[in-house]
């Protein structure tokens, strides 16, 4: 069921021979860059090898019966026994030379079972720009998130010492468009890490999924991302059980040196067995943008430490106002030619985002005195009319909910006073 490592060493090593050129046909292929060609051996095609001394020969052929491949290596009978093993060891050396010099980070995916022939994945160049540099996220948390992942790198010996399988896994959870799948590309980058993303609406069993992770790689970043809107849903073709084994089961100790990278909106409502040490080992939060995240965005996105509009924008901040680093970077994006534009837009996007969710607060909720109290500030306005609340009146607003929830913990706090005097002198007159 795994993909046969020996074959993808020898293909490697053999499309790397300077002969390949020379072969009657062969594929060509371009890389990220432009002014790279690879040329890949066709079907069907003899190459000459030298090693040695020896001259060997190998042979790509094309099962025409499910399509699989196989490599046929021919040499003298005199010649197998000096240096068939040898020989090898070659391969696999050179295979790690190619390796390690690699950079380029591959995105595989999975397909239907409908479009399968020589396995289930599909890849292409990852080419994301991202890095841990470049992200937007609070200091101290990226620092020990790196430290974390270097730890990983390095504590192969520390993981068999335990006797646990050397993989570790995230839990990226927040709102969309708060930068969970830009943090998996700086993940990839930093690790040097091919991503296989999962698709868990094209897997048609729980045996599926387990052939799938066996046709993955070491080295790689296993990603399913909303994994709570999946696990929400009223039907699937993947059980409970069949991602819980997936996390942690004993397939999943079918290769090493793995990061398991699971994303959601919110982790308030998943059970409890899908969040446990052990399933889970690091979680982080990806939250809605607050003013020293946006200042982050201002200085990458418009090349701007401050600003005299800095103060408004930190003001909308602290009275509630939300939005996510992906659209307040698309709006510095799109206003990149003059940074105080891109702020007065900012400015306006975050009060509209705070009138739109009190009004839904109003809609909902004002009954009674509330009413009453919301119509007498002028922030309701009369008759059922509604409409975008100026900033000030957001801020009369503001006030008006502190004042009311600061008499209510006075009052809690006064009530709490007199239940301890009532005890006290009860307990006084008992003894």
């Amino acid at each position: 069921m795994q993909e046969n490592q020996l074959y993808r060493k020898v293909y490697t090593y053999l499309n790397s021979l300077p002969v390949v050129e020379d072969s009657d046909f062969a594929n060509l292929f371009s890389s990220s860059k432009s002014t790279e060609i690879s040329v890949i051996l066709d079907d069907n095609q003899t190459i000459t090898d030298n090693f040695l001394g020896a001259r060997v020969y190998w042979k790509v052929e094309n099962s025409e019966k499910g399509g699989s491949k196989s490599l046929d290596l021919m040499m003298r009978r005199n010649d197998k026994r000096r240096i068939l093993v040898p020989y090898f060891q070659h391969i696999h050396q050179v295979f790690d030379e190619i390796e390690q010099k690699r950079k380029e980070v591959r995105l595989f995916v999975n397909v239907d079972t409908e479009v399968q022939r020589d396995g289930r994945w599909r890849w292409t160049s990852f080419t994301h720009p991202a890095t841990m540099e470049t992200i937007v996220m609070d200091s101290d948390l990226k620092t020990r998130i790196k430290s974390d992942l270097d730890n990983f790198l390095k504590s192969k010996q520390h993981y068999h010492r335990l006797g646990k399988v050397w993989k570790r896994s995230y839990l990226l959870y927040g709102s969309a468009g708060t930068g969970k799948s830009t943090f998996v590309a700086a993940m990839a980058k930093f690790l040097g890490y091919d991503i296989y993303e999962i698709n868990l609406h094209r897997i048609t069993s729980d045996s599926d999924l387990k052939y799938l992770l066996l046709q993955t790689t070491n080295k790689s970043l296993l990603v399913v991302e909303d994994l709570d809107r999946y696990l929400g849903e009223k039907s699937t073709a993947v059980s409970l059980s069949g991602i819980l084994n997936f996390m942690d089961g004993i397939i999943s100790s079918c290769g090493e040196e793995r990061v398991m990278i699971f994303t959601m909106n919110s982790k308030d409502n998943i059970d409890a067995s899908f969040l446990r040490p052990g399933r889970i080992d690091v979680h982080i939060h990806f939250p809605l943008c607050d003013f020293t995240a946006f200042k982050s965005l201002a200085s990458s996105h418009l090349g701007i430490k401050d600003h005299k509009l800095f103060t408004q924008v930190e003001e909308n901040f602290q009275i509630g106002a939300t939005l996510s680093p992906a659209e307040i970077g698309e709006i510095m994006v799109s206003n990149r030619g003059s940074p105080t534009r891109a702020l007065k837009t900012v400015i306006t996007a975050l009060q509209g985002n705070l009138a739109s969710r009190v009004g839904r607060r109003l809609s909902g909720s004002a009954s009674g005195r509330d009413s009453e109290d919301l119509l007498d500030s002028g922030l309701v306005a009369k008759d059922g009319q509604n409409g975008v609340h100026p900033m000030k009146e957001i801020k009369n607003l503001y006030g008006l909910l502190r004042a009311r929830s600061s008499r209510k913990a006075s009052m809690d706090k006064l009530d709490m006073f007199m239940n301890e005097r009532e005890n006290s002198d009860s307990n006084t007159a008992q003894m």
